[in-house]
C-alpha cells in the first residue's frame, strides 16, 4: 500500500515568550551597564544549559499538523521578575547574594 500526497504542516508559536523578551530588551536599555551585563550573563547561562524556554509540541494526527509552542522557563521568569521588580541582587550567584544581603543589613543598622 503506497501513500500519496502526504503533507505535513509545521508551525512555531513563540507568542508566549516574545513579549517577555521585548520587555526584557527594553528594560536592559535603561539599566546601568554592570546590571545589564549581569542580566545578560544570567540569560546566557540559561541558554548554555538549554533551559531558556520550554518547548511543547502539539501534534494533530487528523491533518498531520504540528505546532511547536515556546514558553518561558522558570529560570527566565525568575530573571524577568528580578529585573521588573528592580531586585537585581536576586540575579547574583547565591554566595554573592548572601554577602549583598549582609552588607545591606549592616548598612541599614548604621
Amino acid at each position: 500500500m503506497a501513500v500519496k500526497d502526504l503533507t505535513l504542516s509545521f508551525t512555531v508559536d513563540s507568542s508566549a515568550v516574545m513579549p517577555l523578551f521585548d520587555r526584557l530588551r527594553s528594560a536592559l536599555e535603561k539599566l546601568e551597564v554592570h546590571v545589564a551585563n549581569l542580566v545578560r550573563t544570567n540569560i546566557e547561562e540559561l541558554m548554555e544549559k538549554g533551559d531558556l524556554v520550554v518547548v511543547v509540541t502539539h501534534f494533530n494526527k487528523d491533518d498531520m499538523s504540528s505546532v511547536v509552542c515556546l514558553y518561558p522557563s522558570e529560570g527566565l521568569l525568575r530573571i524577568a521578575k528580578a529585573v521588573f521588580a528592580k531586585r537585581y541582587e536576586d540575579l547574583l550567584p547565591p554566595q554573592l547574594g548572601n554577602l549583598a544581603a549582609v552588607y545591606e543589613k549592616h548598612r541599614g543598622s548604621k
